[in-house]
C-alpha cells in the first residue's frame, strides 16, 4: 500500500536510553491471575474540562510473544446525567489491515495482522449498553488512515452481547513517530436517525448501522503526526454522559497482557511509550493549563516496586516524559506514588 508505506517511512531518532531484554537467568514469574495490569490517573483535572491535548511516542516495540495493550482512556460525564462516556486513544503492539467500513465482522477485531508494528486504536466504548455512540473520520484521508469496525467487548458471554465498541484502527505503524493528539468538545447537536456513524449492538446483541436520533455531544480528535498532515475523527456521546472530562470521569492509562505466567519475563518482548506535554482547557477559557502530575494508582506485578514493566519518569528530546514500558528486568515506580513531570514544554 502506497499510503501505508508513506506513513511508516518517517522516523525520528530517539534521544532516550534504549530498552533491552534481560539475560537468560531472568526468573519465570508464576502469578497465574496477573494479566500485567498497571494503572495511572492524570491528577488535578477540573470538573468542567472540555479539551485535552498531549504528545505521544512509541519509542520501542519488538519481539512480542503476544499482543500488548496500553489503554489511554478519557471518561466523560454530564452533571445531573446518567452513566459515563468512554473515548479511548489506545496503543496496541500490532495493527490490523482492513477497509472502511467493515461494520461487524466478528470478535475480536478482524483484519490482516502486522505484528510488532504498533498503532493507535481509537474507540468509542458503550459500557452502559445504551447504543447512543458514534464515530466518524471527517475526510477521505482520515477514512483511509482510521478505518472503522465494531467488534464489541469480550463477546464470549451473553452479558457482553449488547456492548458496543466502535474502533478506528490506524492503518500503519506509529513506531518512532512523535504524535500530537488534541481532543475538543464541540457544541451540542440534535441529529435525526442516520447512517455513517459506525455500527452498534442492540441490547439483544444484533447489529445496526443506524445512529438513533437524539442530542449528542461531539468530541473532535485531531491527530498530528510529525511530518505528515493532521486528520480529524469525531466521537459522538449521548447528551446524558458526554459534556465534560473530569469527575466522575477521568483520564487514565492502563496496561493489559504485560504478563504471561508460562513465559519468562525477559522473552516477552520490548515496549516503550512516552507521554508528555499534557494540557487541559476549561469551559469558557482560552488558555490551556499544564497537567504534569500522574498518580500511580494500581500495580498487579509480582514485585514491589514493579520489576519488568510499569510507569516511571524519563527524558526524551529534552522533555520529562511519563514512560510506560515493558523491559523484562528494569525497576519502576511504586504504586501509590505521584509522578510529576516538571517540564511541560
Amino acid at each position: 500500500m502506497v499510503l501505508v508505506g508513506a506513513l511508516i517511512a518517517y522516523a525520528v531518532r530517539a534521544e532516550a536510553r534504549s530498552l533491552t531484554a534481560g539475560g537468560p537467568g531472568a526468573a519465570l514469574l508464576r502469578r497465574v491471575t496477573d494479566g500485567g495490569t498497571v494503572s495511572a490517573k492524570l491528577a488535578d483535572v477540573p470538573p468542567d474540562t472540555v479539551a485535552l491535548r498531549y504528545h505521544l511516542r512509541v519509542n520501542a516495540s519488538s519481539g512480542h510473544v503476544n499482543r500488548k495493550l496500553i489503554f489511554f482512556g478519557v471518561r466523560t460525564a454530564t452533571p445531573g446525567g446518567s452513566g459515563v462516556g468512554t473515548i479511548e486513544t489506545d496503543v496496541v503492539t500490532d495493527w490490523l489491515q482492513y477497509a472502511d467500513d467493515l461494520g461487524y465482522a466478528g470478535w475480536p477485531e478482524q483484519g490482516i495482522r502486522h505484528p510488532s508494528e504498533p498503532s493507535l486504536w481509537l474507540r468509542n466504548v458503550d459500557y452502559d449498553g445504551v447504543g447512543r455512540v458514534g464515530l466518524r473520520p471527517t475526510s477521505a484521508a482520515a477514512r483511509l488512515l482510521f478505518s472503522r469496525q465494531c467488534a464489541g467487548i469480550d463477546r464470549t458471554t451473553p452479558a457482553h452481547a449488547g456492548l458496543t465498541s466502535i474502533a478506528a484502527i490506524h492503518q500503519g505503524s506509529i513506531l518512532g513517530r512523535d504524535l500530537g493528539l488534541t481532543l475538543v468538545r464541540e457544541p451540542l447537536v440534535v441529529l435525526p436517525a442516520q447512517l455513517d456513524w459506525g455500527h452498534r449492538f442492540t441490547p439483544e446483541g444484533s447489529v445496526t448501522p443506524i445512529l438513533p436520533a437524539g442530542r449528542y455531544w461531539p468530541w473532535r480528535l485531531t491527530v498530528h503526526p510529525f511530518g505528515a498532515p493532521s486528520v480529524d475523527v469525531v466521537f459522538l456521546l449521548d447528551e446524558s454522559r458526554g459534556r465534560y472530562i473530569g469527575p466522575p470521569g477521568d483520564v487514565t492509562i492502563n496496561t493489559e497482557f504485560f504478563f504471561r505466567p508460562d513465559v519468562p519475563q525477559n522473552l516477552l518482548g520490548v515496549l516503550q511509550l512516552f507521554v508528555w506535554g499534557v494540557e487541559t482547557l476549561r469551559e469558557g477559557a482560552t488558555t490551556w493549563e499544564p497537567r504534569p502530575r500522574w498518580e500511580y494508582t494500581n500495580d498487579a506485578t509480582p514485585h514491589e516496586p514493579s520489576i519488568g514493566y510499569g510507569f516511571r519518569k524519563s527524558m526524551y528530546a529534552g522533555h520529562e516524559v511519563l514512560e510506560v514500558s515493558y523491559s523484562g528486568d528494569d525497576a519502576y515506580a511504586r504504586a501509590g506514588s505521584v509522578i510529576d513531570l516538571d517540564d511541560q514544554r
